[in-house]
C-alpha cells in the first residue's frame, strides 16, 4: 500500500501542479506559435513519407531543434496522419509533462540542498507562473524540454556520486537535442561550478571537476553524434539553415564585442534592445501596451539576479546560477541580431534558481540567528520580509501571466486564426502550383498556403539567403531579384518599400486581397494590444506581367518588349518605363559614361497620346551600400531642352567589390503613356 506522504511528495506535487498550469494555459489560449508551423511542415512531411523537409524534394535543414521536429512527427503519427490539431495537442501534453518534470527536479534539488519547503515551492511557483516559459511550452516550441534538461543539469551538478557523470552527460545531450546552441548553457553552468568550487563544501577539486566534465562530455558526444551524422549525410551540413539565414544581419560578431556587451549589461538593464529586462516579461512587451511599473520592476529583479555572482558569501549554487544568467544575457544581447522571446525561458530558469537559492539562504540565516539570539524578534522579521518579497514576486509573476494569457487568447483568435491562417488558405485556393510567395511571417502563411516561400531572412529558402548575399538585405532589391509571384505585406512594410523603390509595387505588383482584423483588435480591452495591432492588417500583392531580357552585358527588366534603335547617331536600348538595366561594373572602373532620353515618337503626338515625362536614375551598388549617381526627370513634351539624348559622365565609388553593379532605372510620370525611355550601353573609360 502506498502511503499518502509518498504518493503526494513535494516533487510529485510540483510536477502535477506545473503540468496542470501549462495545460490550463493551453486550453484557455489555444495559442500556437507561428514558428511551430514552420517546423511542423517538415514534421508532417516526415510522418507522411516525404522526408524531413519543408519543400518536398528539397533537402534543406529548415528547423533548429531536433526534438522540436521529431516529436511533432511522432504526434502526427499517433493521429494516424489524420489531424493537425490532434498532433499539436499531443505535443502540448508532451511539453507540459516536460515542464512538470523540470518543476519536479527543482523541488528535488531544493530538498537535496535542504532549502526547506517555502524556498522549494517558491522555485516551482515562479517557474509554473512565468508567462514566456508556460506559453512557449504549450504553443509548439521546444521550450518545455529545454527547461527540463537545464533543470536536470543543475540537479546533476549538485548530486555527487559515482553516477554523476552519467546524469550530467545525459542532461547535456538532452539540451543539445533540444537546441544546438545549448552548448552555451552547458559551458556557462559548468564554468560556474568550476570557478566557484569550494572543496570543503563539494568534496572535490577543480582538477577532478575537469575529469568529471570530460567523462560527461564523451557521453554527450556519443548520445548527440547520431543526429550530427544524420544531418551531415542527409542535408550536407549539420548547421541548421535557420542559423545560416539569420547570419549576415547586423555587424560581424567578435569576442571584443561580446566582452563590451557584458561590461555594459548592468547599465542596459532597462534597455528594450537588450535581453535582460525581458526575462520576466511577456513576449514582445516592448511593442507597447503594458504598464511601465511592472517592466521597470522586472528589469530591477533581473539586474539583481545578474550581479549576485559577485557577492562572495552567497552559496555556491546561487553564484553559479547568477553567473550563468549574466553571461547568457551577454550572449543573447550581442550574438543574435535580436533577443527573440523564445530564447529567454532558459535564462529565466537560471534567474528563478538564483532567487530561490537566495531565499533559502536568507531563511536559514534567520533561523540560525534566532537560535543564537532567542530573545530578539529581528530574525523573525527578516524571515517575514524575505517571505513577503518572495510572495510578491510570485504573485506579480502570476498576474503578468494571467494578462499575457488574455492577450494571447485574443492573438490566437484574431491574428493567427482570423488573419494569417486565412491568408495562407486564400493563397492555397488562388495561387498556382509552382508559385512563390515573399513575406516575413512564415509560419501560418507558409504552412496553409503550401507554396514555395521566399521568407525574410530565408529560414525556408536557400534562394533568399543566396539573394541576400548578392544584393543585400534591402527588401526592394530582394523582391526585384527574386520576382516572387505573391507578396504578403504589412502596412509599414508597404510604406517602407514605397519610400525605397516608388515604382516597385505600383508598376510590377497589383493588390489582390486585403486581410484586416484591425477593427476587432481595436475594440479589445487587453494589455499588450499593440502586439496584436502589429499583425492586424496585411495586403496580398500579385505580380503583373513582367519580362526579363538578358544579353552578354546587361540584364533588362521591363513590362514591355525591348528593342534597339539609333538615336542621334548613338545605338540605344528602348526600355519602357518602369524598367531597368543592370550592368556589372568592370574591375578597377572609375568612371561611367552613358546617354539617355526619349525618341521623338514619345513626345511628338497629340496631347493625351504622348509622354508626360519620366525620371532617369543611375544607382551604384557594392560593398553592401548604394550610391545614387543620377536622378533626373525629363519631360520632352513640355521642355524642348529635354528632347534628344542627354549625356551623363560621373565618377564611380572606389571599391574592391568584384560584384559591384550599376542599375539604370526609369520611373514613369503620372501615366505610362509613350514612356519609351532609352539608354545607351554604358562605357567605362
Amino acid at each position: 500500500m502506498t502511503l499518502p506522504s509518498t504518493r503526494f511528495s513535494p516533487a510529485r506535487l510540483a510536477f502535477l501542479g506545473t503540468f496542470l498550469v501549462a495545460l490550463l494555459f493551453a486550453v484557455y489560449t489555444r495559442h500556437a506559435w507561428e514558428d511551430y508551423y514552420i517546423t511542423f511542415r517538415s514534421s508532417k512531411n516526415l510522418a507522411t513519407g516525404h522526408g524531413l523537409v519543408f519543400n518536398v524534394g528539397d533537402k534543406l535543414h529548415t528547423f533548429t531543434s531536433p526534438l522540436g521536429v521529431l516529436l511533432p512527427a511522432v504526434s502526427y503519427l499517433l493521429t494516424f496522419n489524420s489531424s493537425d490539431e490532434g498532433a499539436l495537442w499531443i505535443f502540448r501534453l508532451m511539453s507540459a509533462a516536460a515542464l512538470g518534470g523540470a518543476a519536479g527536479l527543482l523541488m528535488l534539488t531544493a530538498r537535496r540542498l535542504n532549502y526547506g519547503l517555502p524556498a522549494g515551492f517558491f522555485l516551482v511557483a515562479c517557474l509554473a507562473l512565468d508567462a514566456k516559459t508556460v506559453d512557449f511550452t504549450i504553443n509548439g516550441m521546444e521550450t518545455g524540454f529545454m527547461v527540463l534538461f537545464l533543470a536536470y543539469v543543475l540537479w546533476a551538478h549538485l548530486s555527487p556520486g559515482p553516477r554523476q557523470w552519467r546524469h550530467l552527460g545525459a542532461a547535456w545531450a538532452g539540451l543539445m537535442w533540444t537546441r544546438p546552441d545549448s552548448f552555451v548553457y552547458i559551458g556557462l553552468v559548468a564554468a560556474g561550478f568550476w570557478l566557484f568550487n569550494d572543496a570543503r563544501q563539494s568534496g572535490t577539486t577543480r582538477t577532478k571537476l575537469l575529469g568529471l566534465f570530460l567523462k560527461a562530455g564523451l557521453l554527450t558526444t556519443a548520445l548527440y553524434l547520431p543526429w550530427l551524422l544524420f544531418a551531415q549525410l542527409y542535408y550536407g551540413t549539420a548547421v541548421p539553415h535557420t542559423i545560416t539565414a539569420k547570419s549576415g544581419i547586423g555587424d560581424p560578431r567578435t569576442l571584443a564585442g561580446l566582452l563590451q556587451t557584458a561590461l555594459q549589461l548592468p547599465f542596459n538593464a532597462w534597455a528594450d534592445t537588450a535581453s535582460l529586462k525581458g526575462t520576466f516579461l511577456p513576449a514582445y512587451y516592448m511593442i507597447g501596451g503594458w504598464p511601465d511599473l511592472p517592466a521597470q520592476l522586472a528589469g530591477a529583479v533581473a539586474l539583481v539576479c545578474a550581479l549576485l555572482w559577485l557577492v562572495p558569501f552567497l552559496r555556491v549554487e546561487t553564484r553559479v546560477a547568477s553567473f550563468a544568467f549574466f553571461w547568457a544575457h551577454a550572449y543573447l544581447s550581442y550574438c543574435p541580431y535580436f533577443p527573440f522571446p523564445w530564447y529567454l525561458p532558459a535564462p529565466a530558469l537560471l534567474a528563478i534558481f538564483t532567487l530561490g537559492s537566495l531565499l533559502a539562504q536568507a531563511l536559514q540565516a534567520a533561523a540560525q540567528w534566532q537560535v543564537a539570539e532567542p530573545g530578539t524578534d529581528r530574525p523573525r522579521r527578516l524571515a517575514a520580509f524575505a517571505l513577503t518579497v518572495a510572495a510578491l514576486l510570485a504573485v506579480g509573476t502570476g498576474w503578468i501571466t494571467w494578462q499575457a494569457a488574455r492577450q494571447l487568447a485574443a492573438q490566437q483568435q484574431y491574428v493567427e486564426n482570423g488573419n494569417r491562417r486565412k491568408i495562407g488558405e486564400w493563397l492555397h485556393a488562388n495561387a498556382k502550383p509552382g508559385d512563390t510567395v515573399f513575406m516575413e511571417p512564415l509560419g501560418y502563411i507558409g504552412y496553409f498556403s503550401g507554396l514555395k516561400t521566399y521568407d525574410f531572412p530565408g529560414m525556408s529558402s536557400r534562394e533568399m539567403v543566396k539573394a541576400r548575399k548578392e544584393v543585400g538585405n534591402d527588401w526592394a532589391a530582394l523582391i526585384d531579384h527574386l520576382q516572387p509571384k505573391w507578396l504578403v505585406l504589412r502596412p509599414n512594410e508597404i510604406n517602407r518599400l514605397n519610400s525605397i523603390a516608388p515604382n516597385l509595387l505600383a508598376s510590377y505588383y497589383t493588390p489582390a486581397q486585403e486581410f484586416s482584423v484591425a477593427d476587432e483588435i481595436g475594440s479589445l480591452d487587453v494589455l499588450g494590444r499593440r502586439y496584436l495591432e502589429h499583425d492586424a492588417r496585411f495586403t496580398v500583392f500579385r505580380l503583373v506581367r513582367l519580362s526579363r531580357f538578358k544579353t552578354e552585358l546587361v540584364d533588362i527588366t521591363s513590362r514591355f518588349e525591348v528593342s534597339h534603335q539609333v538615336l542621334d547617331g548613338v545605338g540605344v536600348t528602348m526600355v519602357h518605363a518602369p524598367g531597368q538595366m543592370v550592368v556589372k561594373v568592370p574591375p578597377k572602373a572609375t568612371t561611367v559614361k552613358v546617354a539617355y532620353g526619349f525618341p521623338a515618337a514619345a513626345y511628338a503626338g497629340e496631347p493625351g497620346d504622348r509622354t508626360d515625362g519620366a525620371t532617369f536614375q543611375i544607382e551604384w551598388e557594392g560593398d553592401s551600400r548604394k550610391v545614387l549617381l543620377l536622378d533626373m526627370t525629363l519631360d520632352p513634351a513640355a521642355n524642348p531642352a529635354h528632347r534628344g539624348l542627354q549625356h551623363f559622365e560621373g565618377a564611380l565609388p572606389a571599391t574592391e567589390d568584384t560584384k559591384a553593379r550599376l542599375i539604370f532605372r526609369t520611373l514613369p510620370g503620372a501615366t505610362m503613356t509613350k514612356d519609351w525611355t532609352c539608354w545607351s550601353l554604358p562605357e567605362f573609360p
